[in-house]
């Protein structure tokens, strides 16, 4: 007579998983008609998400010039280094966009050699905004075509507001073209859960005073071993790491708010805006008015 093997039992509360951590944040989504688009060099602490009816406009990147095409949505990761190019403008650096009021616009937008556009920026936050500099061409299937027309049709119909439902709608395509990246371009060194709570505890606190002595504290580690850990995981001292943020931060409200420099300054943890500027220029070689009017569209 055979017998069961006795199962053993367990608590699945026991059980611990390690689950990546992730939120989307977008910071602004626009679809408007192109009539230049012609900028060089250009890096940003977000990703860029792109999309085109009509074609007709590139991204340079790496030797390689890849269209906006109406068959595929175009991903750029934080701080990739590429340029822009509008088929048939001058080579003149400069972006000038219009906005359209109704979808039946485009054709005629197009008879004029102009584009249309739809972008997205956003971010995940450490450490998937770090993945690999690249250009990512993503094929659009029926069910990414039908949420992206719904964004576009969105935009038109409500181009200074995105509620909820609009809100879904984005993080959904989102997700869905992350998705189509290589999962191994994900993949990233462990970091020690220590230094990984004081990561995103700087991420949250930008605006306040942020010493050693204090996260040292909060990492439950002495001030030295908790620098020299620190320098181990992020491949920079911390201070250096925590400026390099509060910049990023600065580049996010210049583009997407209409915050004062000085507000701005107050928020990303500044002494005052002459400070600000000054750090500001050195990371960036001009002062964040001037970067602000040149990375707005005129």
């Amino acid at each position: 007579m055979s017998t069961q093997p006795e199962q053993q039992k367990y608590d699945p509360w026991e059980l611990q998983q390690e689950i990546a951590n992730f939120k989307v944040t977008v910071h602004c989504c626009r679809y408007w008609i192109l009539s230049e688009w012609e900028c060089k060099n250009m890096s940003f602490p977000f990703w860029r998400l792109y999309h085109s009816r009509l074609g007709g406009s590139y991204v340079l990147f790496d030797g390689k010039k890849i269209e906006l095409s109406p068959g595929k949505i175009i991903i750029i990761p934080p701080y990739t280094s590429f340029s822009s190019q509008l088929k048939g403008t001058e080579p003149n650096e400069n972006i000038q966009g219009i906005r359209m009021q109704h979808e039946e616009e485009i054709a005629l937008y197009q008879k004029r050699g102009m584009t249309d556009q739809m972008f997205v920026h956003f971010n995940l936050g450490y450490p998937y905004d770090q993945i690999r500099p690249d250009v990512y061409e993503i094929t659009i299937d029926p069910e990414r075509e039908k949420i992206v027309r719904e964004i576009e049709n969105d935009r038109l119909q409500e181009p200074n507001a995105i509620g909820f439902s609009s809100s879904l709608k984005l993080v959904s395509l989102i997700l869905s073209a992350l998705q189509q990246i290589s999962p191994l371009l994900w993949q990233r060194p462990e970091t020690d859960n220590r230094i990984l709570k004081i990561i995103r505890y700087i991420d949250k606190n930008l605006d306040q005073p942020l010493n050693n002595e204090t996260l040292s504290t909060l990492a439950n580690l002495a001030t030295n071993s908790f620098a020299r850990l620190f320098r181990e995981c992020m491949n920079s001292s911390v201070q250096q790491y925590i400026q390099q943020r509060r910049i990023d931060q600065a580049v996010i409200l210049l583009h997407h708010s209409d915050l004062s420099i000085d507000e701005i300054s107050s928020q990303c943890g500044f002494y005052d805006r002459h400070h600000f500027s000054r750090v500001f220029r050195q990371q960036t070689g001009i002062p964040p008015g001037s970067y602000r009017q040149k990375m707005r569209a005129n």
